[in-house]
């Protein structure tokens, strides 16, 4: 699977904001799917002591949740760590190892923000304008806004506001867990995106996908 060629990787930090600004506009938050029979989880771990880095995809099946396929590529981080730019640490790589995929997901999670995020282009949201997929955020840390604490049952959630505007979710999808941030990545809407991650979330914090995807992208990297 090739993705679109909209920008370079090897850029400076204002560059990277600027092309993010440049995405923005291609956005979509409309659901384009009438059904999903796959889900896939994205997620990427560092070396401790190298630059190295290695992502991992899982591809299951939906609402089974059985893994039919899964992808991995290991290689050197090439950009600084800026906060809202995690995307051009950890994109190429992504992008690499789902080239190797021979299943296309028809939903795609990433342990980061889609639009909860200064520039409303998190990992989510910028790799779904280059995949072509429809993608969530699934985030463990608030990156931008502001919510209330959501009730202690699974399912609870509020809304995370940024300069008043909504932009994603606080999400129990556990009894007495922290909650996760969930927001849209590119096409699809706030709603199809909690229901697809509480619909995933099985007895753990984190949903399978990205479970599963954090635990292969962590086998072999030192």
């Amino acid at each position: 699977m090739k993705c679109k060629s909209l920008h370079n990787w090897i850029v400076t930090p204002k560059e990277a904001l600027e092309i993010q600004n440049r995405l923005q506009k291609k956005l979509s938050l409309k659901a384009v799917f009438k059904k999903i029979e796959k889900i896939g989880g994205v997620d990427v771990s560092y070396a401790k002591r190298t630059n190295a880095l290695k992502a991992a995809i899982v591809i299951l099946s939906f609402p089974a949740l059985e893994i039919i396929e899964t992808a991995e590529k290991t290689g050197r981080c090439n950009f600084p760590y800026v906060p809202g730019l995690l995307t051009f640490r950890e994109g190429p790589i992504i992008l690499e190892a789902f080239e190797k995929l021979k299943e296309l997901p028809d939903v795609l999670l990433f342990d980061g923000q889609g639009i909860a995020h200064p520039r409303r282009m998190g990992i989510a949201a910028h790799l779904g304008i280059l995949l072509d997929l429809p993608t969530i955020g699934c985030a463990k840390s608030l990156l931008c806004g502001e919510f209330e604490e959501p009730m202690k049952e699974k399912g609870s959630r509020s809304f995370i506001l940024d300069k008043e505007e909504i932009v994603g979710v606080a999400l129990r999808t556990r009894v007495n867990v922290k909650p996760l941030f969930v927001s849209p990545g590119h096409k699809i809407d706030l709603k199809t995106s909690v229901e697809i991650v509480l619909a995933s979330s099985t007895y753990f914090r984190i949903p399978l996908p990205l479970r599963y995807a954090h635990s292969l992208s962590q086998k072999g990297i030192k």
